[in-house]
């Protein structure tokens, strides 16, 4: 058997060189570590802030909506008498009757009871004990902005069982009934006939499940299938927080005298615009953020609630353009 020669250039890392490379490739995988850990963060934070002022502007344009057709009846407008709609129960009574085109409810409590019990709606009309404490509901009645029969002539296909506004051709009278009676009476005496809309608009403090804690925008409507209130839709989530200002003209003048936050009944007749406040709260907390910041919505102060959500406050200002055309 051969013997190898011994190498004598065989040389290996000495123990500082080795835990020196070692601290050199600990520092380095730390470094990657923590650029890709705050690249993260960074990416959740802006996708919370993105959906927040998209949430945020969904809102306002929704309720901006809204608030401007409330009061449209179509001719209605002029003060004609309209008569009571298919009978029904509680809340669904409530929101046929459209002497009144707008309903405000300030500073409700888990129930929808106003703080200072102005009015209060009919029991069924927003889910029990699920509401944002201290928020606004705003009660809107209008119909769509096009008609289902014009000039005796049938648009588009009228669903039985929902609520139509209608007008007679002859007496020159309006009355709400069903797509059934509406289609029955189309073809002689119906001038016009639009869907009736009204909507239920507040804030409730969960978005799909109770427990979740993410305040949502939500709205109730009459029902197509009966004579009775629609279950509850959901569309927003995270307005934490609604608050409305009502600009009134107390002589007449189309201008706007003063601002309320509270209006009677009486009051809210000589409306003319309103001055709309929503708190948009990010939908899920952010790692390493507290919010230490207070909000004013009109003349409520909502104090810092020193937690992880980032929160903003968007407000815009809208006509009530029924209500003027009303004046004129």
């Amino acid at each position: 058997m051969l013997a190898l020669p011994e190498s004598t250039n065989c040389q290996g890392f000495s123990l500082v060189e080795l835990m020196v490379a070692l601290a050199l490739g600990s520092v380095l995988t730390l470094a990657v570590a923590t650029l890709f850990l705050r690249s993260k963060i960074s990416y959740l934070q802006d996708e919370q802030m993105a959906r927040l002022q998209e949430n945020g502007r969904y809102a306002l344009r929704y309720l901006t909506r809204e608030l401007e057709m409330s009061g449209y009846l179509d001719g209605a407008l002029s003060g004609r008498r309209v008569e009571g709609g298919p009978p029904g129960v509680g809340c669904f009574n409530h929101m046929l009757d459209i002497a009144v085109p707008l309903e405000h409810y300030d500073n409700t409590d888990i129930h929808g009871v106003p703080q200072l019990r102005i009015a209060a709606l009919p029991a069924g009309c927003v889910p029990a004990r699920s509401l944002v404490a201290g928020a606004d509901v705003l009660l809107t009645r209008r119909v769509v902005a096009s008609p289902a029969i014009a000039q005796s002539v049938t648009l588009t296909p009228l669903d039985p069982n929902a609520i139509f506004m209608q007008r007679r051709v002859v007496a020159g009278s309006y009355s709400l009934v069903t797509g059934r009676a509406a289609a029955a009476a189309a073809a002689a005496a119906i001038d016009s006939a639009w869907h009736y809309a009204p909507s239920l608009l507040f804030l409730r403090r969960y978005s799909v499940t109770a427990g979740d804690d993410i305040p949502t925008l939500c709205r109730r409507r009459i029902s197509l299938t009966a004579h009775r209130m629609a279950p509850t839709e959901c569309f927003v989530e995270g307005v934490q927080d609604m608050q409305l200002e009502f600009a009134l003209d107390d002589d007449g003048d189309n201008l706007i005298d003063r601002m309320v936050s509270a209006p009677t009944a009486v009051e809210l007749q000589r409306a003319v615009a309103v001055r709309l406040h929503l708190l948009l709260r990010s939908v899920n907390p952010v790692n390493g953020y507290t919010n230490r910041h207070s909000y004013s919505l009109g003349g409520k102060v909502v104090l810092a609630a020193n937690d992880a959500f980032y929160r903003r406050v968007v407000r815009t200002t809208v006509p009530l353009r029924n209500a003027l055309a009303r004046r004129l």
